[in-house]
């Protein structure tokens, strides 16, 4: 799953749905395939994180209250963003959401110049995680970032997999702060000043890949 499927409830489940029994963060997610928005939409209006969702919808499908409804690839263009194809059957990724973009006159603090040993605060999935070095500093460039991680996965799939990981460990606030709201697979041109930010997505790279990130993600400041 990449997140750009769409599913929709079947009639197997308006049948059985009085017999349903599930949690309530489950319901919330059943109830939001609508057969109009991508996985990773539903996900995110459900407030489940997209490593929560998939297990979740993988269960729905197994259990066929859910089935995936086909899209052309005009629709499919159209929910990624992208403007064409480089190739018959190719086309780009779909963004990494991460949350819902904040306002923009939002007035932020300074950073503080140095945090080698502060801690981030994790999301509440996780425990917290202790920085320990800092990153080679200047501008972390997202491409350079999301093809590094891809890299090192065994294939294009499950490298876009890991970009997920990645984000979901650090903490939204963070990436509100410099209006991070979503990380394109493919020629994301963002980048990310603050050392903070900086250091928690070193840190996540590190629990999950035991890697630390090199200096080709970094850009002069």
């Amino acid at each position: 799953m990449t997140g750009t499927e769409i599913y929709k409830r079947t009639p197997a489940y308006e049948r059985e749905a009085s017999a349903i029994r599930l949690h309530a963060p489950e319901w919330k997610l059943l109830l939001a395939y609508d057969g109009q928005r991508s996985l990773a939409e539903v996900a995110l209006s459900a407030e489940v994180s997209f490593a929560d969702a998939l297990p979740l919808t993988e269960k729905f499908l197994g259990q066929g209250w859910i089935e995936e409804q086909p899209i052309t690839l005009d629709q499919y263009l159209k929910r990624t963003g992208a403007p064409s194809v480089s190739a018959i059957g190719s086309a780009i990724p779909p963004a990494v959401v991460l949350h819902s973009p904040r306002p923009k006159t939002t007035v932020l603090p300074p950073l503080p110049d140095s945090f080698a040993t502060e801690k981030v605060a994790a999301s509440p999935l996780e425990s917290p995680i202790v920085t320990h070095a800092k990153p080679p500093g200047g501008l972390l460039r997202l491409d350079a970032l999301v093809h590094y991680l891809i890299s090192l996965a065994d294939n294009h799939a499950l490298g876009q997999i890991l970009v997920y990981r990645v984000f979901l460990r650090v903490p939204p606030e963070l990436l509100q702060e410099e209006d991070i709201a979503s990380v394109h697979l493919v020629d994301d041109t963002s980048v990310i000043r603050g050392e903070k930010l900086q250091q928690a997505i070193a840190n996540a790279v590190r629990k999950l890949t035991q890697r630390v990130l090199p200096s080709s993600v970094f850009a002069p400041a």
